[in-house]
């Protein structure tokens, strides 16, 4: 064979050029990455969309994908929205399944809003953003304040079918009974995730929302079901015995 001179079949010359070509799905891509500190995620996305669209022109055939932590947090609130409706839709089967009727259900049902308030006012007071940490947070939440409510009506009609307590005396003699073993289950649950609430190190904006919403939601909760569901228990049955 013959010797041919590269500058026969090709111009050489020095250009800058990338150091890397990243592909994803058979295309090209370029990753422009950023933190965000002092806000929630989900606002600063929206206010950099806006940004974007009004400062920032794309040439033709190219497209702008937001990725990253935010399409993990948009999946996984897509999922949590299907997630906690289901709970909660099952929450209210065992409670019918458990009372076998629509007005203890009912009654029990209202720790749910216990637990929704509770929740909500430790995310408040800490200055916590409402995320995924936070949803997982509440359906926990939601089960806690079920079994609260479950345990504390259930003495309360054992006094009146069973002991033939009257009404006031039994709903006394039911949060007598039970706010010292419930008061410690939720004084052990909330020193256990106390650190977690508390924690300022990397990596903690992921757990300690959760944390929060537990620790904070617990005692609310509680709170709430040993003052406000007696009396809604106290004025929904004294109305079915006046109506006697």
């Amino acid at each position: 064979g013959q010797l041919i001179p590269l500058k026969e079949i090709a111009t050489i010359e020095y250009k800058t050029g990338p150091a890397f070509i990243y592909r994803e799905a058979n295309s090209r891509y370029i990753g422009i990455g950023f933190n965000i500190e002092g806000r929630d995620l989900g606002s600063t996305i929206e206010d950099a969309k806006t940004a974007v669209a009004q400062d920032v022109s794309l040439p033709k055939d190219n497209r702008l994908v937001w990725a990253g932590e935010f399409e993990s947090k948009e999946r996984a609130t897509k999922h949590l929205m299907k997630i906690v409706p289901v709970s909660l839709m099952l929450i209210l089967i065992l409670l019918y399944a458990n009372f076998g009727n629509l007005r203890d259900t009912a009654i029990s049902s209202i720790t749910l809003a216990f637990a929704f308030v509770g929740g909500f006012i430790s995310l408040w007071l800490t200055g916590t953003i409402f995320g995924i940490s936070a949803g997982i947070g509440f359906i926990i939440l939601f089960g806690v304040a079920t079994i609260d409510g479950i345990i504390l009506i259930g003495v309360m009609k054992e006094n009146l079918a069973h002991k033939k307590m009257k009404l006031e005396e039994a709903i006394k003699s039911a949060v007598d009974s039970r706010i010292r073993p419930v008061l410690m289950i939720a004084l052990m649950g909330s020193m256990g995730l106390l650190p977690a609430a508390l924690s300022h190190s990397m990596g903690s904006e992921i757990q300690k929302p959760l944390a929060i919403i537990i620790v904070g939601g617990i005692l609310i909760t509680m709170l709430l079901s040993f003052t406000v569901l007696p009396c809604i228990f106290y004025y929904t049955y004294k109305k079915q015995e006046e109506s006697k």
